[in-house]
């Protein structure tokens, strides 16, 4: 069996999955959230000890006993960690760790303390012949050591450390059958951040964490609509993208300018990012949008994505080639905790 654990600021949620012959199934799904009583929530004040007491509490939930769990992958997440593809020239293993440190330190805040990197070869560079591509992975000794610790503190030993960028792409290479052309998009809408990865068979692999998300959006509704964060959650997910017209139960016929949200700022930040992506790539294209995150559910906002960008849009359906004897309201929003749990057992 594998053990994943995708540890948000907001919720935390837990995935078993177990392997037979061919079939994957899950054993255990579930999620925490980390405070109680929405209404303190405050995602600057989140402490170490809190997010380690809703781990504990998850897994006597599910009853696992976590100092029996022996291969826990778990996902350093958000501006902490950088995965890029890079190309670089081949050298000898001694010489392409000193390069790639210079590199890895362009792309990741560093604290005080030393970066530490990850790579996987990818293969030889199409267009220049004395390269090669790789995917770099970059955080620091500091970041490193404040997961552990949350870790251990929960009663679990750690394990393997991957990225939400990578689990995500795992689960969909897993669940989707990849065209061979043109790159695929996933947007996984969380509580702190936006991970867009842009991904595919044999286009360049591209991944940025955008600031705004479910967060942002709640805290905008407390700033415009005066209200608590507790309720603002709770009108985001029942409203969706109208959450913002405040003169949506108004029945009077009215002329009204649209107005600007979070929302359209979201959206000018992917499109940038496409943007910047297309010129590095002039001859990708983009085939297919994923949603996927708990925030990615609010009403509406799935159509808000595809029109707004003229693309086609799905939701990321972690089940897609995984059995699981359960129902969900939102399965996308397993999505990293389910790429993770795979990573153990493929």
């Amino acid at each position: 069996m594998s053990f994943a654990l995708d540890i948000g600021k907001f919720s935390i949620k837990m995935a078993v999955l177990e392997q037979v012959d061919d079939i994957v199934k899950i054993v255990n799904l579930e999620k925490i959230n980390i405070v109680e009583d929405l209404d303190t929530y405050d995602i600057e004040k989140l402490s170490k000890s809190q997010i380690s007491a809703s781990i504990q509490d998850l897994s006597n939930s599910l009853n696992i006993k976590s100092k029996k769990v022996k291969n826990l992958i778990s996902s350093l997440s958000g501006s902490v960690v950088d995965t890029r593809q890079v190309s670089i020239l081949d050298m000898p293993d001694n010489e392409l760790l000193q390069a790639l440190e210079l590199e890895a330190k362009k792309h990741v805040p560093l604290d005080g303390t030393e970066a530490i990197i990850d790579y996987h070869h990818i293969g030889k560079d199409p267009h220049e012949l004395d390269k090669i591509n790789l995917l770099l992975t970059t955080t620091t000794k500091d970041k490193i050591k404040d997961h552990a610790e949350i870790l251990k503190n929960s009663g679990f030993k750690p394990g393997i450390f991957d990225t939400d960028p990578i689990a995500l792409c795992n689960l969909l290479k897993y669940s989707y059958n990849l065209p061979e052309t043109g790159a695929n998009v996933i947007l996984d809408v969380g509580h702190s951040s936006t991970t867009l990865v842009v991904f595919g068979n044999n286009t360049t692999y591209f991944s940025r964490e955008i600031e705004i998300a479910g967060n942002h959006i709640s805290q905008s509704l407390v700033r415009n609509n005066k209200i608590k964060y507790g309720e603002a959650e709770q009108e985001k997910h029942k409203k969706g993208i109208n959450v913002f017209d405040s003169d949506t139960d108004n029945n009077e016929e009215t002329i009204s300018v649209e107005k600007r949200t979070i929302l359209n700022d979201l959206v000018d930040e992917i499109r940038k990012t496409l943007r910047f992506y297309m010129k590095s790539n002039s001859q990708a294209f983009f085939n297919q949008f994923y949603l996927s995150g708990g925030c990615s559910k609010m009403p509406g906002f799935d159509t808000f994505i595809a029109d707004s960008l003229n693309v086609k849009v799905e939701f990321l359906n972690p089940m897609n080639k995984i059995d699981y004897e359960k129902s969900l309201d939102n399965p996308s929003e397993y999505s990293i905790a389910i790429g993770l749990a795979l990573r153990g057992l493929l």
